[in-house]
């Protein structure tokens, strides 16, 4: 007996020095866990390279990604050396594995599999992935914090928020301190935008004030000294953030902020949380500080003037949401797919907004965009989700009594309802995106941790027996070569966006393709890379027609470029974008390439499928009937085209009615048809609609002298810059003055009486110049009305003054030669 009892101690403590040897082999894992979780809350809000095409929110989502998977990583390899993996089960676990089971059902169900996946270009937070990896942080935090690190985590988030909120107001005011170039502006911000700015101030806000009033709380430990310290640090940095609040008035959305002090100032009047009277004034004075900037109204502290910003209005989302319901109702479009949503379902009044040019890509509100994007079942698995998330943590608040803790909740509950409301009114991106995942995992784990009744433990054990052995060994592995597999892609696709970066920097186009080709490498899957290679291979063609005239050069480029284009269409067949890019350089192709546009046209119609109230692709197909008709030779054949080109100008104004460039287009036509009343009415309208602009004023004019005119050897031609592109006017953009656009070669003829449409085309050059004295066109057109009107002397001051703007010989010449008798 004495001996089996002597060889039970013996093995007991050889027992307990393997359990002692297995947790001292994990202290290094532990630190790696609680240190890849800290430096997400700490670094996540501050990084950035600028090195990356997709913005700054990209590059977060690259770390966020990295550090996740080395906490798993680090957390599954504990488990196999302690022999045991432990899983907390929790009132969201099937929540969240429903809403990832509906994001992967959508995934592949999607208009564009490839996009749902790993994220539309520059919107990677609303992939699959991301997804996956957030539901994975998730797990890794419930599973790995404890008092000590979720103070940790708290303090890492208010650090990197302090100095989120420093360097702002240093940038504001005209401080850089990073020695960076692209970072020298007033707008740079960690963040990637001022909205994006703001958005995160209010959010932090609740932090910074509860982490200020309540530091003695928190660290109970600390010294007093250590606490004045901290206490004027936050309260600088309080200040500083209200600054910058106010300094972005026009950024910043007030009641969000209230609300989040709100909350904090009704747990701490209510005494649920304990407050001194001193300490109460902190959250106090604060609240009212947001009283007062938010009665103030509009006003403007700032002189400098910042870049605007643009997003979808909430009224043209919740439409398209709606849309989309009715055609996709369970799983949407799928996930990061909001651009396809909005060009098919995008109403006609959206035209009439001074955006309707735009191709939106995310939705003003989380809830539309998730309608559209994963359905009513994925926008209903993550509104349980967060109303699951929002109910523990304040159940915890109301129910515990842990000083330490429940101040840090409590701050955490503020924000996470404040990134909510963020979310539900206005559009976000990348970083705000993270940030509001981050902000609620932690107050969502934190509850959980601390909540009074103890959840289960599922153990998952070497030990246990074979089964469970097996299945963690399989984990491991699995896990391993997930990490491995990801790890690598996001390495890959942030490389090839440097890449693509450093092609927009390029200045010459071959530097562009060589770059671009390194990206394609890295990253085959991203249609914008193919665009952006198709694009400058025309643009090589290009340059070599007009210098080199190699047409073996010039046939590569053009293969090429067409070629990439194909393979953007190919890997996004449901964008509009890339089917429209794909058109314009058939299109330019037809100078070089017979049948191209065919093709043009083809993928114009294709195009109208997808964004069918869109006016531009009939407006491109008028265009390229209008060019058809000046290629042809047959009458007959040229005044078909003609007609073909005015129905696809009435059904672009049927769809805008205010589109000067479609009047203007069908003013050409029927001025090809010698219609001549006809495209003066539609010149008309386009005046009407162009609002003051001068070319288009210049052809009016330019048909009321040709109206005028008795002999019809003395007529204008459209300006060359207007006819090659309506586009480019539609959008301001002005032709070069000095062209002149009356054909000098005509002779004047005799001598003719003024009249009505000739006072009219004096009346509309005259206006040009007032507005514009060194119109060439405008003193040209003068010159040679006065000239045919007999009016010698006006005509001799529009001559010489003409002489002086001209700065080409040759043209000089020829106005010599046709004025030689007034010059």
């Amino acid at each position: 007996m004495e001996e089996t009892k002597s060889t039970m101690k013996i093995s007991l403590k050889s027992k307990g020095g393997e359990e002692a040897g297995k947790h001292a082999s994990t202290r290094g894992l532990d630190i790696i866990i609680a240190g890849s979780i800290a430096l997400i809350f700490f670094l996540c809000p501050l990084f950035f390279t600028g090195l990356a095409a997709q913005g700054i929110g990209f590059e977060k989502m690259i770390l966020f990604y990295f550090l996740v998977l080395i906490g798993i990583v680090a957390w599954v390899t504990k488990g196999v050396i302690v022999g045991e993996l432990n899983l907390k089960r929790t009132p969201l676990d099937w929540p969240i594995l429903t809403m990832v089971a509906i994001f992967v059902v959508s995934t592949i169900l999607s208009v564009s599999s490839k996009d749902s996946l790993v994220g539309a270009y520059g919107n990677s937070a609303k992939s699959l992935i991301s997804v996956v990896v957030f539901a994975l942080f998730y797990y890794l935090v419930v599973n790995n914090i404890n008092v000590a690190r979720i103070k940790l985590m708290f303090w890492s988030l208010v650090t990197s928020a302090s100095l989120v909120s420093v360097y702002s107001l240093l940038q504001l005011r005209g401080i850089y301190l990073l020695p960076i170039d692209f970072t020298h502006t007033l707008s740079f911000n960690p963040l990637g935008s001022l909205s994006g700015l703001t958005m995160f101030l209010v959010i932090v806000l609740p932090l910074l004030v509860v982490g200020m009033a309540q530091i003695k709380e928190i660290c109970p430990k600390l010294k007093k000294t250590m606490l004045v310290i901290i206490k004027t640090v936050l309260g600088l940095v309080i200040l500083a953030s209200l600054v910058v609040l106010a300094l972005l008035n026009g950024f910043t959305f007030w009641p969000v902020a209230i609300v989040g002090l709100v909350i904090v100032l009704m747990f701490f009047l209510a005494k649920i949380i304990k407050i001194s009277n001193n300490n109460l004034l902190i959250p106090l004075i604060t609240f009212l500080a947001l009283i007062i900037l938010l009665v103030l109204g509009n006003f403007q502290i700032m002189t400098q003037k910042l870049p605007a910003e643009v997003s979808l209005s909430r009224g043209a989302s919740w439409d398209i949401a709606k849309s989309s319901i009715r055609q996709d109702p369970i799983f949407g479009s799928g996930p990061s797919t909001f651009y396809y949503s909005f060009s098919k379902f995008r109403s006609m009044d959206f035209n009439a907004s001074p955006l309707w040019n735009i191709r939106f890509d995310s939705a003003s509100g989380s809830i539309y965009g998730l309608l559209a994007t994963v359905g009513l079942l994925g926008a209903l698995a993550l509104i349980i989700v967060v109303l699951i998330a929002l109910s523990i943590s304040f159940l915890t608040l109301i129910k515990t009594n842990e000083k330490q803790i429940n101040s840090i909740l409590l701050a955490l509950f503020a924000g996470f309802i404040s990134a909510i409301l963020f979310s539900i009114l206005f559009a976000q991106s990348n970083s705000l995106i993270l940030f509001t995942v981050l902000i609620s995992i932690l107050a969502s784990s934190i509850a959980l941790v601390m909540y009074p009744e103890k959840f289960k433990t599922l153990k998952l054990s070497f030990r246990a027996s074979a089964k469970y052995a097996l299945a963690l060994a399989a984990i491991f592995l699995c896990v391993s070569a997930g990490v491995v597999v990801l790890f690598t892609m996001g390495l890959k696709m942030y490389l090839a966006d440097t890449f693509a970066k450093e092609s927009i920097a390029a200045t010459k186009a071959s530097e562009k393709i060589s770059k671009l080709d390194r990206a394609v490498t890295l990253a085959p899957y991203q249609d914008s890379y193919y665009i952006s290679l198709a694009n400058n291979y025309m643009a090589l063609a290009n340059q070599e027609a007009v210098g080199g005239r190699d047409q073996t050069k010039i046939q590569n480029n053009l293969s090429l470029a067409i070629e990439r284009g194909k393979k953007a269409v190919d890997l996004a067949p449901n964008k509009a974008s890339s089917n429209e890019s794909l058109a314009l350089i058939y299109e330019n192709a037809s100078f070089y390439t017979r049948g191209a546009l065919e093709w043009a046209e083809n993928l114009y119609n294709k195009v109208i499928e997808l964004d069918p109230n869109n006016p531009t692709p009939s407006l491109r197909i008028a265009l390229i009937n209008m060019a058809r008709a000046n290629a042809e030779t047959d009458p007959e054949e040229k005044n078909f085209y003609i007609g073909e080109a005015i129905k696809k100008y009435n059904e672009a104004i049927a769809k805008k009615e205010d589109l000067a460039a479609a009047y203007y287009g069908k003013a050409i036509a029927y001025e090809k048809l010698n219609n001549i009343d006809a495209a003066i009415e539609q010149l008309k309208k386009t005046n009407l609609v162009a609002r003051n602009n001068i070319d288009y004023r210049f052809e009016l004019g330019r048909l009321y002298f040709n109206r005028g005119v008795v002999q019809p050897n003395l007529t204008q031609t459209a300006t060359k810059q207007i006819a090659e592109n309506d586009i480019a006017v539609e959008e301001g953009e002005e032709g070069a003055e000095e062209q002149i656009s009356v054909e000098p070669s005509q002779p004047a003829g005799a001598i003719i009486v003024r009249n009505n449409d000739l006072n009219m085309a004096e009346q509309i050059f005259l206006s040009i110049l007032l507005a514009n004295p060194s119109h060439a066109n405008a003193r040209y057109s003068l010159a040679v009305l006065y000239q045919k009107i007999g009016e010698d002397d006006n005509a001799r001051i529009m001559v010489n003054a003409l002489m002086d703007i001209i700065q080409d010989e040759t043209t000089k010449q020829t106005v010599r030669q046709q004025f030689q008798e007034l010059y």
